[in-house]
């Protein structure tokens, strides 16, 4: 019992840790550069709110880490019975990620009303990002053959994000996606990568990498698809901030004072995501 004790203490040490680590990033970016660290008309940063949010993203990286097991009852299952011809909802995690990371949010969709919801992983997260992006395209195809629906709506965590937005590029999910819903995603990159390994995806998410650069050709939001950007000013994994924000989209909405993994959990995020569920198309 006292081995289960130390173990629990040291991965929630471990937790706080990273996350003050990855926040002292954010602060020196920040200074660092900070034409591009506040987006036009946001209000400066208030010290308490600030640290409230920190606080509450150590937490959540405690969730995510605690409940990164359960992937092995959760991929790829519905939260409900299936209702055939539904427009599915699917989840997309980020970097080094599993489906578990939106268990909250797929539960807390299931109580609003939502039918299909289906949380997907992809792994490794060290290989090449086109390789991760065909397993997200995979995953959507399966899940529209399985419901018998027309389209899906995708809901992305982090690098989840330019992984669809590749697919629907490149990969064959034109048409087949009405909206795409992005939740810190570095759509431009992060220079938050330049701790993780230079090879593969982590590489590839690096701020303005070839990868990314590639990706805008042509327009930011391609198939066919709503894009919405859901992003934070106190996202510690998104630097700078203004690469959360993407040109094209249907709407860039910042929650202010939420890390990267509070993003999952919070209710003022998910009424975010269900107003763009719901949002009806732009006359023209």
């Amino acid at each position: 019992m006292g081995l289960i004790i130390f173990l629990l203490a040291l991965a929630v040490l471990s937790t706080v840790s990273i996350t003050l680590l990855f926040y002292l990033c954010w602060f020196y970016d920040r200074r660092s550069f900070p034409e591009q660290a506040q987006l036009p008309d946001e209000p400066p940063l208030r010290l308490i709110p600030t640290v409230v949010g920190i606080i509450k993203e150590a937490a959540s990286l405690t969730v995510l880490v605690f409940s990164y097991p359960l992937r092995l009852i959760h991929d790829a299952s519905p939260v409900r019975s299936r209702h055939h011809g539904e427009t599915p909802l699917i989840l997309v995690h980020g970097y080094g990620g599993n489906s578990a990371n939106f268990l909250f949010m797929q539960w807390r969709l299931k109580w609003r009303g939502w039918g299909n919801v289906y949380s997907v992983s992809y792994t490794p997260p060290h290989i090449n990002a086109r390789k991760l992006a065909q397993q997200v395209n995979d995953h959507v195809e399966r899940i529209l053959a399985s419901t018998g629906a027309e389209k899906a709506h995708i809901i992305c965590h982090s690098m989840g994000g330019p992984l669809t937005r590749y697919a629907l590029k490149n990969l064959g999910l034109a048409g087949k996606v009405d909206r795409v819903i992005t939740l810190g995603s570095p759509h431009y990159g992060s220079r938050i990568a330049g701790l993780f390994p230079a090879q593969g995806s982590a590489a590839q998410m690096r701020y303005q990498s070839p990868f990314v650069q590639e990706l805008a050709e042509g327009g930011s939001c391609p198939g066919g698809a709503r894009f919405f950007s859901i992003y934070s000013n106190l996202d510690n994994f998104v630097l700078p901030v203004s690469t959360a924000v993407l040109d094209g989209a249907e709407a860039n909405i910042n929650v202010p004072y939420l890390g990267h993994c509070a993003l999952l959990y919070s209710n003022r995020v998910l009424d975010q995501v269900e107003r763009c569920l719901l949002a009806p198309r732009p006359e023209h």
